[in-house]
């Protein structure tokens, strides 16, 4: 990203919440306008008066994180904002000057589309898998075995009765059963 690092202000123990995308905002309420998940970049043009107030607003919006832009209006963060973000648990970091908004929403930008791409290549590899899996002389229960290594985790075939065909080393097989009993309990055995 061009420009000097941006500075985490506050909030440090929240930098882990997921940033959906970053919008860029002078309002003195831009929640209207915000869908939560965001990264808000701002300098603060129009800040004054209850900095408390606006950032437990973009809290209650569910903003990922406040960017408050240094360099024009404010040669500074302003302490207040600092202490309301602390208070509210809101990640704060400062961008400086050189830093252009634009290079931050691109930046998130890029990460997205890449995570984005790693999920769909993850599910196709895990597709293709479970397919040479199914293509096994063992194939149904080579299936289930696969599945279970595909979510770290176990499965299990059950017949139409219920009856477990097959299940992979730690499968919670009782309580899947029971379940299974539950919900024929609260359905009707034949549809109209």
């Amino acid at each position: 990203m061009p420009g000097a690092p941006v500075g985490e202000r506050s909030g440090a123990g929240a930098l882990d919440v997921p940033v959906r995308w970053v919008a860029v905002s002078e309002l003195a309420d831009p929640t209207p306008y915000l869908e939560g998940g965001e990264l808000l970049l701002t300098t603060g043009m129009r800040m004054a008066g209850d900095l408390s107030g606006y950032v437990a607003r973009l809290v209650a919006r569910g903003v990922a994180g406040l960017g408050f832009g240094v360099g024009v209006s404010h040669e500074e963060v302003p302490a207040a904002l600092i202490a309301a973000a602390e208070e509210h648990g809101l990640p704060l970091l400062e961008v400086p000057r050189e830093t252009p908004f634009i290079a931050i929403g691109k930046a998130v930008s890029e990460l997205l589309a890449a995570e984005q791409y790693e999920e769909i290549t993850r599910a196709f590899d895990a597709q293709g898998r479970l397919t040479r899996a199914a293509l096994q002389p063992e194939g149904m229960y080579a299936v289930i075995d696969r599945l279970a290594k595909e979510v770290g985790g176990w499965a299990a075939l059950l017949d139409e009765s219920g009856e477990v065909r097959h299940a992979t080393r730690g499968a919670r097989t009782g309580a899947v059963t029971d379940e299974l009993g539950r919900l024929r309990g609260t359905r009707p055995q034949n549809p109209p």
